[in-house]
């Protein structure tokens, strides 16, 4: 008995060294968050613009500011690698504006192309340039930004990103990137911004959790940006979206969790409350509230928001799991076991291949907390198996079991 207990914990401190060193490469490579821009923001003044078209003549793009409404989008040439052309898709939608609206409504669309390399711009990658915009019937002047001049000033980090400016002069919107839920939004702010938006009415009478409403687009595009990482620039949106509806309890309760990984709990808290009480069938808000609630050690107020959280979904993984380490953590080791156990069910469902996506750090979470539990119930042979069975899933995350979850990641919007 002494050596299988010895072979134990030699076997399991080894492993986890291994996988907490993983967990600090796999940290290091994947940032958090990023800003959609840099140093510039919705309501500043544009930066100028002077740069050659294709033909090498150069263009004065700042003389239109504060007189036409201006739109700039910074775009790339798509590598045979992608498999979608989000900067031709969007040049495409803007063709369509600047064919009905540049005369009638003197809107002005320069498309800043961002070379391949930061050095000069071999020809055959103009002619590639040259002939895209001709397959497409670009009408706009196509300005070449050599050396990242202008893509630098303005703080650009995705292509394409898209920035409005008004006939005062100011940036009124920044878009990065060209997801399909943007599409709708991005059509209706250049509308906006040529002062020929469309007043949209609600139904009152339609209640559902996805109306098509101007909130819900500005919900819609603001979730996109946080599952692209792009935090901060979810947040502009997102408020607008409250500001339209301020009783959109979904939109609470996103930015209940973009709050919460801002380190603003309070705030987060507050946001969760509200998105609960505006909607009590917010699954999202419940769990996240109580996910907060957990990790302050609250630990009986936490238990009750798990439980209206499987209550009204009893298929949340994420639940079951989190009460698992509750239980766990409160020495209910047989109520732990069998939350875990459901937990591990549910996630096996939703596995990917990806050691990346958020449900596999939950399924080799959950493995852990097993395995410490049954370690602790004496049962080696248990514990040892479902120790092998997280390291072959990757060689992941961080030591001591009951703090293997990942607060941020475990939290839901939808």
């Amino acid at each position: 008995m002494y050596e299988i207990t010895k072979q134990w914990r030699i076997t399991k401190y080894s492993a986890l060294i291994i996988l907490l060193f993983a967990f600090f490469i796999i940290n290091c490579i994947l940032p958090e968050y990023s800003s959609a821009l840099i140093g510039i923001k919705e309501g500043d003044l544009p930066k100028q613009v002077i740069l050659d078209d294709l033909k090498g003549a150069k263009v004065d793009v700042t003389k239109f500011f504060g007189s036409k409404p201006v739109i700039l989008i910074f775009w790339k040439l798509t590598t045979n690698k992608e498999f979608l052309d989000y900067s031709m898709d969007e040049l495409i939608l803007l063709k369509n504006f600047h064919e009905q609206y540049h005369n009638k409504a003197g809107l002005e669309i320069f498309a800043i192309y961002t070379p391949e390399e930061d050095k000069d711009i071999p020809d055959t990658e103009i002619a590639m340039v040259q002939n895209m915009i001709k397959a497409n019937k670009i009408p706009f002047p196509i300005l070449i930004d050599r050396g990242f001049k202008i893509f630098k000033e303005y703080g650009v980090i995705a292509l394409p990103s898209t920035i409005m400016i008004d006939k005062t002069g100011k940036i009124r919107f920044i878009y990065p990137s060209f997801p399909i839920a943007a599409q709708s939004l991005i059509a209706e702010q250049i509308m906006d911004l040529i002062g020929l938006a469309k007043v949209v009415r609600e139904d009152e009478g339609v209640k559902t959790k996805r109306l098509d409403t101007t909130s819900n687009r500005f919900y819609q595009y603001a979730l996109q940006m946080y599952k692209k990482g792009l935090l901060e620039q979810a947040v502009s949106p997102l408020k607008k979206s409250i500001d339209i509806k301020p009783d959109y309890s979904w939109a609470h309760n996103l930015m209940g969790i973009i709050f919460s990984k801002r380190g603003n709990f309070e705030k987060s808290a507050e946001e969760f409350k509200f998105a609960i009480k505006l909607d009590k069938n917010n699954v999202p808000a419940h769990f996240n509230y109580g996910l907060l609630l957990f990790n302050s050690e609250k630990y009986n107020e936490a238990e009750q928001y798990f439980k209206t959280s499987i209550t009204l979904n009893n298929a949340m993984a994420e639940a079951h799991y989190v009460l698992g380490l509750l239980y766990k953590k409160t020495k209910r080791h047989d109520e732990a076991l069998n939350e875990l156990k459901t937990a591990l069910v549910l996630f096996e469902k939703k596995k990917t291949a990806s050691i990346y996506e958020p449900f596999t750090f939950h399924r080799i979470s959950v493995l852990y907390a097993l395995a410490d539990l049954y370690a602790l119930q004496g049962d080696d042979k248990k514990a040892f198996a479902l120790l092998q069975q997280a390291v072959q899933i990757t060689l992941g995350i961080e030591g001591k079991p009951e703090h293997l979850h990942r607060s941020e990641e475990l939290m839901v919007y939808e």
